[in-house]
């Protein structure tokens, strides 16, 4: 018979502590944390980076025996400093705390701190909780596939550290990672593991994001800071070199997908603000009073669906001019379409446009003559100029117009010369005379405005890039137009930019490829490489960050099921999800570890059946008293099970050792 050195009767019933956690667990999640906070580099203050990178990095070494470990007192109070002095940063940084980007920071930072009291399994497995709720805050700010790739990945590297909770036998005895061949090959066991696990919830994350219930606008919103972050694209003012500096960009400002056709290059005016102030040099924003203004289509009605990039704007660059509006936008009289809020993330909209249309006819007297003011002494020569057109029709004075730019040797170019200060429009058309867009829409509304016909600039995007089914425009395309009131007419679009290069207008900006300061185009497979990856993210953008309650109405109604309210589509979606689980409870059950299968041949042994929930400690004394002869020896027995169980890891010899000892027990009642 094995002699073991059995503990005391009452050390056995002590409740033990929590065992300390495998260092392989601790270090896999550690690295983990900074894969899920990467992206957290590039909007956090620096500081606050480095010191979530610095209070990880400390607490592997703690683990690995580089450093020694503070008291508990001075720990205690060095994090409650660190809480305090972030938080202070933060909220000089942000301005607030409760918002999305001082919110998160300070989980970041709070999460490092977590690490720091980490000690036990238990420990290890809410930090990599706060892990896996780390990676889904990267989803408030962008929903791209490039996101989703970085979110899969991180919940692998937090699955395998949790997993190795589970498995430290198998690397007991193997030093700290990169210390070995075998420490560099330990974790590919558990990163499969923790990949086959994650294949496992795929289908029933994928039944969730199908079948669950989807309003048609969101829950809930959550403030954003202006604070730090910096608008792309058009501004609310126009002056020579303003959109000219757009022209050298490749980044997309949004992507449209039409149902059918999409209209030709030249009738693609995509809409943004409406300048109607000039001081003489600069246009401004003009006004956005929010009204339905009077639009007649005088053609088809195309739907589209308009993917904004983030801008930090509250501009919606929909198509000239617009039919419908989504829920959430509003409208200007100047046919504008707004957002009460910024545009902070990937966006879907769902418009209709009509690209030759009507619109006010009725307009304001009060603004016609706001749209007809300029600076006293602004571009003498320009207004002397329009002055000759007064005793022709007003739509004569807009053909006089155009034709000093068609008559006039007029280049359009990237790189114009620099303008003056003072008159500097006067310069581009008696002197320079080359420009960009912004120029031509500038000076032909100061001639149109000296002519006495109302005219204001219009900023926006005209033309596209196809690709597939639909079309990608990007900060290139930004341009400048004019708008002239003619009665009878209303606001007419004029586009001086066409009467000196039609090739801008109809064939886009394409056209200007290879010109000086524009980067060509032709990047042979890296650019179809490009292409493709953009139809990708399109496809996601479409049919997952897009995926609301009308596309699954749309869904649902091609499976047949379009008339299901939403209580029958939630019972549907339950018993659907409900039968992912029918595999698991199918599935054979593994063979049961031998400490458990022992300790349930004791329960046997003793013709005492357990109660599941049952602590051991209550079962021996439940067991001591049926057989009171044999109590000390079953007492020993089951607090020698407790210190196998839960304290420091036992080896396989312990754990055979016990199942003889149990296996030798003979009880008489």
């Amino acid at each position: 018979m094995t002699t073991l050195n059995w503990p005391s009767r009452s050390r056995s019933l002590k409740r033990p502590t929590d065992p300390a956690a495998p260092l392989p667990a601790l270090l896999t999640t550690l690295a983990a944390l900074l894969l899920c906070a990467a992206p957290y580099v590039s909007r956090m203050p620096w500081w606050a980076s480095l010191l979530f990178a610095a209070l990880l990095a400390y607490r592997a070494a703690l683990g690995l025996g580089r450093v020694p470990a503070l008291p508990t007192l001075t720990q205690t109070l060095l994090s409650l400093l660190v809480v305090a002095a972030a938080g202070w940063g933060l909220n000089q940084t942000y301005d607030t705390l409760l918002g999305r980007d001082g919110g998160t920071a300070i989980l970041v930072v709070l999460t490092s701190l977590k690490a720091l009291e980490t000690h036990s399994g238990r420990d290890v497995q809410a930090l990599g909780l706060l892990g896996f709720f780390l990676t889904v805050t990267h989803f408030f700010y962008v929903q791209d596939t490039l996101t989703a790739v970085h979110a899969m990945l991180s919940m692998l590297a937090l699955s395998a550290g949790v997993s190795l909770l589970e498995r430290p036998k198998s690397l007991a005895g193997l030093p700290a990672f990169g210390l070995s061949k075998a420490g560099l090959l330990a974790p590919f066991g558990p990163l499969r593991s923790a990949g086959v696990l994650l294949l496992q919830a795929l289908p029933l994350a994928a039944a969730l994001f199908v079948l669950f219930p989807r309003p048609d606008s969101p829950l809930w919103q959550m403030p954003v800071s202006s604070k730090g972050q910096n608008a792309s694209g058009l501004s609310d003012s126009v002056n020579p070199g303003s959109i000219s500096s757009l022209a050298l960009s490749d980044e997309v400002a949004f992507r449209a997908q039409f149902e059918g056709q999409a209209p030709p290059p030249s009738n693609l005016y995509w809409r943004g603000p409406v300048m109607e102030f000039f001081d003489g040099e600069t246009w401004r924003l003009g006004r956005e009073q929010r009204a339905l203004p009077d639009v007649q289509a005088l053609g088809p009605v195309q739907n589209y669906t308009l993917t904004a990039e983030p801008s930090q704007r509250t501009w919606v660059l929909a198509l000239d001019a617009p039919a419908s509006l989504p829920s959430g936008t509003a409208i200007t009289q100047n046919l504008q379409v707004i957002k009460p809020s910024r545009i902070g993330s990937r966006t879907l909209f769902k418009l209709s446009a009509a690209t030759a249309y009507r619109y006010g006819l009725n307009a304001d007297s009060f603004w016609l003559e706001r749209n007809l003011q300029l600076p006293d002494r602004s571009n003498p020569r320009i207004r002397e100029l329009a002055k000759t057109w007064l005793n022709l029709p007003p739509l004569e004075r807009v053909k006089a117009g155009l034709n000093v730019f068609a008559a006039g040797s007029f280049a359009y170019t990237l790189n114009p010369p620099t303008l003056p200060s003072v008159n500097g429009m006067d310069a581009f058309v008696f002197e320079t005379k080359r420009g960009f867009c912004e120029h031509f829409a500038s000076s032909f509304a100061i001639m149109m405005r000296s002519a006495g016909v109302p005219a204001r600039v219009v900023t926006g995007y005209q033309g596209a890039e196809p690709n597939g089914g639909y079309l990608i425009v990007r900060q290139a395309n930004a341009h400048a137009w004019t708008e002239v009131w003619l009665a009878g007419q209303g606001w007419v679009r004029v586009d001086p930019t066409a009467t000196v290069s039609p090739d801008r207008i109809e064939r886009g900006v394409s056209s200007l490829r290879g010109a000086p300061g524009l980067a060509s185009g032709n990047l042979g497979w890296l650019g179809g490489l490009s292409l493709r990856l953009d139809a990708l993210q399109n496809l996601w953008n479409t049919w997952v960050i897009g995926y609301d309650g009308a596309q699954q109405r749309q869904l649902f109604a091609k499976l047949g099921l379009g008339e299901l309210g939403d209580w029958k589509l939630t019972v549907f979606g339950m018993l659907a999800i409900g039968l992912a689980f029918v595999p698991m409870l199918l599935r054979r059950r593994p063979p049961q570890e031998p400490l458990s299968a022992a300790y349930a041949l004791l329960a046997r042994r003793l013709s005492l059946p357990r109660a599941p929930q049952e602590p051991a400690s209550a079962y021996a004394a439940r067991a001591a008293e049926r057989y009171p002869q044999h109590a000390e020896h079953i007492e020993t027995l089951i607090g020698e099970y407790q210190l196998l169980r839960y304290g420091p890891q036992p080896t396989d010899e312990q754990i055979r050792a016990f199942a003889a000892q149990v296996r030798e027990l003979k009880v008489k009642a």
